[in-house]
């Protein structure tokens, strides 16, 4: 989980080929991914799936904000952690990328789950 999140915060800093997709995209898909993770590690009563529902709202929302540019959020996106964290400005392609981080994040979550259902019916 914590290399999820290190790679989402690197994806802001990549120099490499194809930066400008990197940098301004593909984030998106590794902050899904970790929030999904983190809200299924923090609840783990709650159904795989809504990890990935609340995680894909969030981000879903935070681009909204930048598109009304709400000032106490253009404020905190003066500060490089939270820009990197929260971003800077509205661009509907992200959405794209937050649904694709959502897919991964379920598939993720549904193999975890079928190889925990699996040693558990070894175990009996």
């Amino acid at each position: 989980m914590v290399l999820v999140f290190i790679t989402a915060l690197y994806t802001k800093e990549y120099r490499g080929e194809y930066r400008l997709i990197i940098n301004n995209h593909i984030g998106g898909i590794f902050y899904v991914l970790f929030i999904s993770l983190l809200f299924s590690v923090i609840f783990p009563q709650i159904r795989y799936y809504w990890s990935v529902v609340l995680a894909f709202e969030i981000t879903c929302l935070l681009e909204l904000i930048q598109y009304f540019q709400i000032p106490f959020m253009v404020g905190l996106a003066k500060y490089k952690a939270f820009a990197y964290l929260f971003g800077t400005s509205y661009n509907p392609v992200d959405l794209i990328y937050y649904f694709a981080g959502a897919v991964i994040s379920l598939l993720l979550l549904l193999s975890l789950k079928a190889e925990s259902n699996y040693s558990h019916a070894r175990e009996r």
